[in-house]
């Protein structure tokens, strides 16, 4: 016989977007009940953003260690040890897991471990995996079902030689060789994982150029990088088959009217992922998708009274801060607060060396939506404080309208890209003008400097270059 309880609000997921709406919610006022099948701190924290940027910091220190003649110091006989590597990444996950449970307790939120379903508009059924069942009675239901690797039509991964990203933090060793298709922020993360651990890596990328959904100058300028790097990338390629050969697999490809044909240990699938909307109850309450996603309005409102959704399952961009800001706006939404999400100023991260960062309008983009624009540039290399870290590579892009001169869009090659960026988001939300922001008095030397100057670029007033 199942059990019976109620709440104000029932989550279901525990990822970002999940914990943290059930956490504002219980802030609130309310009483709340989370339900998770899986880990707590869902795709980011157990499969995705923690997990491979705690290696990408082990490999970016690698690429340090590996040129120290650069800085006055001799480094000899300098190895991996690839188990200890991926302990530490475990006993990161492991303490941020911990520490999001303890949040929801100390908040008070109710944890259910199993999987949830939703089986009226005031009612989600719950299963766990020993067999319990429970049913809770809510006054709203928040959808935080998140996302999984998107598979392919022609080539399935089989977890061990075709693997997904999942799989790919899993290793028990880096490949000799490695095919990746994907060349967006996931392709090219794994691919410096993966070629810094000495495997020989290949990107293939349908579009014409790696990081398509980024301004073309990022794109085209961390192309020649990886290219730098030893890593080829083959753009404008649309992967056919995958067929396992012993201990290899072959890749196939259509590059225009040519046929590419690799061999190589492992191919990794990094298309992109797809929301998790199956076996959750939707067609219970009638709730349509919209290509493959769950409609929100920007309260977080479904079509359904009382139903919400938040994070990777409502589409748009799949990144932990939006579900972080989603599931805010959310539980206040339901607080009755007139809480509304601002996609407009959207930081996008990549954490590669150097690292990569946006926000706001590209320059393609500010165009196509009829802005007459300007452009400011500002090199790393004329960068007192980049030059002091050995951090040459790289530049700072501010798109701004011609006629108002508000900042569009700002766009980052370099290192500590991901902490710069935080800056130039401010400065799009409050509808800053590339003026205001060169006017900003930045302490030197600093990369920020690097941000100033573009900003002064713009109207042709940078002093350092």
């Amino acid at each position: 016989m199942a059990e019976s309880s109620s709440c104000d609000v029932a989550v279901i997921g525990a990822g970002v977007g999940g914990y943290v709406t059930a956490i504002r919610a219980s802030q609130l006022g309310m009483s709340v009940t989370i339900v998770e099948r899986g880990q707590v701190g869902g795709t980011c924290l157990n499969r995705g953003c923690i997990p491979t940027k705690a290696l990408l910091a082990s490999t970016s220190l690698l690429e340090k260690i590996r040129r120290p003649e650069d800085f006055g110091i001799i480094v000899k006989d300098v190895s991996v040890d690839f188990e200890r590597m991926m302990a530490r990444k475990e006993a990161i996950v492991g303490r941020l897991t911990e520490g999001v449970r303890h949040l929801l307790r100390k908040n008070g939120v109710r944890l259910v471990e199993g999987r949830g379903a939703i089986t009226s508009r005031s009612q989600v059924h719950v299963k766990g995996a020993d067999g319990t069942k429970e049913h809770i009675k809510a006054g709203s239901i928040v959808i935080a079902s998140g996302s999984e690797p998107r598979e392919l039509p022609n080539i399935r991964a089989d977890g061990e030689r075709v693997i997904t990203t999942d799989e790919a933090l899993r290793l028990g060793g880096p490949p000799e060789s490695m095919a990746i298709v994907g060349g967006g922020m996931f392709g090219v993360e794994f691919a410096q994982i993966f070629q810094s651990l000495g495997a020989d890596v290949k990107i293939l990328e349908k579009a014409p150029r790696i990081l398509p959904s980024l301004d073309s100058d990022l794109g085209k300028a961390f192309q020649r990088t990886l290219k730098r790097r030893g890593i080829e990338v083959f753009t404008s390629v649309s992967s056919e088959s995958a067929t396992v050969e012993g201990d290899g697999v072959r890749l196939r490809a259509a590059a225009g009217g040519s046929q590419l044909e690799l061999r190589v240990e492992k191919v990794l699938i990094a298309a992109g992922r797809k929301s998790v909307t199956e076996g959750i109850g939707l067609e219970n309450i009638g709730l349509q998708l919209r290509d493959g996603f769950i409609p929100v309005d920007e309260h977080m409102r479904t079509g359904v009274p009382n139903v919400y959704a938040v994070g990777d399952v409502t589409g748009g961009k799949m990144l932990a801060h939006v579900a972080f800001a989603e599931g805010v706006v959310a539980a206040e939404s339901i607080a009755g607060m007139e809480t509304r999400i601002d996609h407009r100023a959207v930081p996008i991260c990549v954490y590669t060396s150097p690292e990569i960062a946006s926000v706001g309008l590209s320059e393609e983009e500010a165009t196509e939506r009829g802005y007459s624009v300007s452009v400011g540039r500002f090199p790393y290399t004329a960068n007192g404080r980049a030059l002091t870290l050995g951090e040459r590579e790289g530049f700072v892009k501010i798109v701004a309208d011609r006629e108002t001169d508000e900042v569009l869009g700002v766009h980052i090659l370099g290192s500590n890209a991901s902490e710069l960026i935080g800056e130039a988001a401010v400065a799009i939300r409050l509808e800053c003008t590339a003026e205001e922001l060169g006017r900003v008095i930045h302490p030197h030397p600093t990369l920020g400097e690097a941000l100033m100057e573009a900003a002064s670029a713009v109207s042709g007033r940078a002093i350092h270059i």
